[in-house]
């Protein structure tokens, strides 16, 4: 690794900016339009203003080596020639008129040892929004020897008067890592790496103690002295030969797509400072993580267990209802701050912390929210990985729609590769008059049939004249053709695995369910064995029916039994619809107009079935006798609804249930 870390080039580093107050922050990501060696990357990381904060009665380190020069007052020449009159003079006279709201910079020069000092006032820090150049006042300039800095008269002037950042608008994850390209030094300078040690000489001060003193100055400090962050760099400093632990060929599934995804399955360097910040965010598609430090100083981690999830995340649209409202996936943005004392106190939710050290890894699980910041100098490593534990989250990952380029995986498509399934084919549909044929003759150019009279008219001659001098543009459009696919239902859409197959009388097979809700269908027995029979009597009408749930056609749907109440349900998606399925009899009615009573369903939906009484409190639900002897009943893979007090119904399947616990583990439909 000692040359390998040669070839890092830290290209257009993010300066992070954050605001708000009280435990709760946004953060903007700046581009800054420089690159840094190691070198010269470690040397930023030492100036005071980005190092950590000193212990108590201590002074922080290479603060006489700072890069960034103090600002030097203008002076004014002394000369024996000057009027006597000097308190009357235009520059000192008083005008008159009210005194002014925000007073001129107080510039104290002082003679000491020949040196000359300079008091500017203390500017507050930029907004994320607007950036100015006063945030980088003694910035050095990209040659040596030369430093841009700015005096105390351009400090007092308007915005307008004042020269922009150096630096590019915001940009989102996504989009850098998207257009991130390795970027490896053309020509190492190797001067720059005589007698240089690349890793952190103090990194044994970072006790507990130290990283809790520090997470409270980070707290207290965030939005003053922006740090830089080497983010999102493609690049590896792990061996080749390493089999073990490789961040950068971590063997999973994600493998199986055949191609690179940006900040997916590519591994990416992170260079860090002190207070580097990641903020609270999921991966994409909800995939876990592997972070490794190869050197430096630790981060401080934090995350929400997925139990908690759902609270954080409506604890956050709280925070910023107008962000949640425009974006349901916000959170995916990488911009919101929130402190854990903010989130223990005022929400209750309690937040894990965990100190990553040099040469240690930290994974993150699916639908773990997590955040943190870099203590100091470091470089890491990541990527992002997939296990088949992962697909059911996979399924249900939801993606930010207002980034054009966020990430996305096709568990589908990872599914049917896993299957063995054959890769549809692509074909390339263009238009017909360019088309072109075996032979490189254009199937257009075909000879065009006699006209019916003798002689064109004007019109067509234009029109032909047009078509010549303007020729048509050729657009090649690609089509995906997806795998032919059996439903495993011939009555519904829906794979559900803990609902039985049975065969029918036309040689498929169908839900159990299925064939027991729709009205045409019937179950004969023979030799123990159930077959579905009466599919091939189901009407038309009712195959045409939509389903109000899922909103597919396919199979056959039923209808709320209520009067007029046209909604219809597929079998399969009736339990998550909150449909109201009765066994009883119901009338029927026979040609001559006569009454019957006959056994059978009665389907009311959502809106028809029997309400809860408001009246009804959770004791109450617990010490009902009906729901314990049901509760106690129900075995793994049944199909249960349930509603919280005053809450909507919603449906699950049995996995485990704990009667001694009063205890029923469902996984809920249709999202699991």
């Amino acid at each position: 690794m000692d040359e390998a870390v040669k070839g890092i080039k830290v290209k257009n580093p993010i300066t992070q900016e954050f605001a708000g107050t009280h435990g709760t922050y946004t953060q903007a990501n700046i581009e800054k339009q420089r690159s840094y060696n190691l070198p010269q990357w470690k040397s930023l990381t030492e100036e005071s203003q980005h190092q950590p904060p000193a212990r108590r009665g201590e002074s922080r380190k290479n603060t006489a080596k700072a890069a960034r020069a103090p600002p030097k007052a203008k002076v004014l020449p002394s000369t024996p020639t000057a009027p006597a009159d000097t308190a009357t003079s235009p520059e000192n006279k008083k005008k008159p008129g009210r005194p002014r709201r925000t007073p001129l910079p107080h510039v104290n020069t002082s003679s000491e040892e020949g040196g000359i000092s300079a008091e500017v006032p203390v500017q507050g820090p930029p907004t994320p929004t607007s950036p100015e150049a006063m945030s980088r006042m003694f910035e050095p300039d990209t040659k040596p020897g030369r430093v841009a800095r700015k005096t105390a008269e351009t400090v007092g002037k308007p915005k307008a008067s004042q020269s922009r950042s150096k630096g590019s608008q915001p940009k989102s994850v996504s989009e850098r890592r998207k257009y991130n390209r390795r970027e490896v030094a053309d020509q190492i300078d190797e001067a720059a790496f005589v007698d240089f040690d690349y890793r952190m000489a103090n990194k044994d001060e970072f006790t507990p103690e130290r990283c809790a003193e520090l997470e409270t100055s980070y707290w207290k400090t965030i939005t003053f002295a922006p740090p830089l962050y080497g983010a999102d760099m493609p690049g590896s400093l792990f061996d080749e030969t390493t089999t073990s632990w490789n961040v950068a060929k971590l063997e999973n599934i994600l493998d199986i797509l055949g191609q690179n995804v940006p900040g997916v399955n590519t591994a990416y360097l992170y260079l860090g400072m002190w207070k580097a910040t990641y903020a609270w965010h999921l991966e994409d598609v909800d995939l876990y993580s592997i972070n490794y430090i190869h050197f430096g100083a630790p981060k401080q981690w934090y995350s929400i267990s997925q139990e908690d999830a759902r609270r954080f995340e409506n604890a956050m649209k709280s925070i910023w209802p107008q962000d949640a409202k425009n974006c349901s996936q916000f959170l995916r943005h990488k911009t919101y701050l929130i402190s854990p004392a903010v989130l223990q106190s005022q929400f209750n939710i309690r937040v894990n912390k965990l100190v990553h050290y040099e040469g240690e890894f930290v994974i993150t699980f699916p639908y773990g929210y997590h955040s943190g910041y870099n203590l100091g100098y470091n470089c890491a490593e990541s990527v992002n990985f997939a296990t088949e534990s992962w697909l059911d989250y996979g399924k249900i990952a939801k993606k930010c729609d207002c980034e054009a380029d966020s990430v996305w995986i096709d568990v589908e498509d990872i599914e049917r590769k896993l299957r063995g399934e054959p890769t549809p084919e692509y074909y390339e549909e263009t238009d017909f008059e360019n088309d072109v044929d075996d032979d490189g003759s254009r199937i257009g150019n075909l000879p065009s049939p006699p006209a019916t009279v003798v002689g064109k008219s004007k019109s067509q001659s234009r029109k032909r004249k047009r078509e010549q001098t303007a020729p048509k543009v050729v657009k090649k459009i690609k089509i995906r053709l997806k795998p032919s696919y059996a439903e495993p239902c011939v009555l519904c859409p829906n794979d559900m695995p803990f609902e039985p197959l049975l065969q029918t009388d036309t040689g498929r097979y169908a839900h159990r369910v299925c064939a027991l809700y729709t009205p045409e269908t019937y179950m004969e027995e023979e030799d123990g064995i159930e077959t579905i029979c009466g599919v091939a009597n189901i009407d038309k009408a009712r195959l045409d029916l939509k389903c109000s749930f899922c909103r597919g056609k396919k199979g056959a749907c039923f209808q709320c039994s209520s009067k007029k109440c046209t909604r219809a349900f597929h079998a399969t998606c009736a339990a998550a619809a909150g449909v109201q399925v009765d066994l009883g009899p119901v009338p029927v009615y026979g040609e001559d107009g006569t009454e019957y009573a006959s056994e059978a369903y009665d389907f009311r939906c959502r809106f028809h079935r029997a309400k809860r009484s408001k009246n009804v409190t959770g004791d109450s639900l617990e010490n009902n006798q009906l729901i314990q002897t049901f509760a106690q009943s129900l075995e793994p893979n049944h199909v249960i609804q349930m509603q919280l007090p005053q809450g909507e119904v919603f449906a699950g399947v049995v996995i485990e249930n704990r009667p001694s616990e009063r205890t029923v583990f469902v996984t809920v439909l249709p999202e699991g």
